[in-house]
């Protein structure tokens, strides 16, 4: 690991410390840079791109699909009668009988 200025720190996806491992398996991403950051020395965009690497293999986000699966429209036709209804009224109570 690293041991001074401009020492290089050569770690892989295998090569990834116990403990962040176990903070990307629980989506806790910023931690587990910090944690890979002080164990290792890395800069913050090595950390996070060996993180973001492993969490996509570890944890993988699941397709935007399924996020929206439970999605439940509303009736769109009836609250547009509602308005038409509304506005007749309006146009008549106002209009007809002024």
């Amino acid at each position: 690991m690293a041991t001074g200025m401009g020492s290089e720190v050569i770690i892989t996806e295998n090569d990834m410390p116990a403990e962040v491992l176990e903070a990307i398996k629980q989506g806790r991403r910023v931690v587990a840079i910090n944690m890979l950051r002080e164990s290792t020395g890395l800069g913050m965009a090595n950390a996070k791109v060996l993180v973001d690497r492993v969490a996509s293999k570890v944890a993988p986000r699941p397709p935007r699909q399924t996020l929206m699966k439970d999605y439940k429209p509303t009736n769109t036709r009836l609250l547009g009668m509602v308005f038409v209804l509304a506005a007749l009224f309006l146009g008549y109570r106002f209009l007809l009988t002024g």
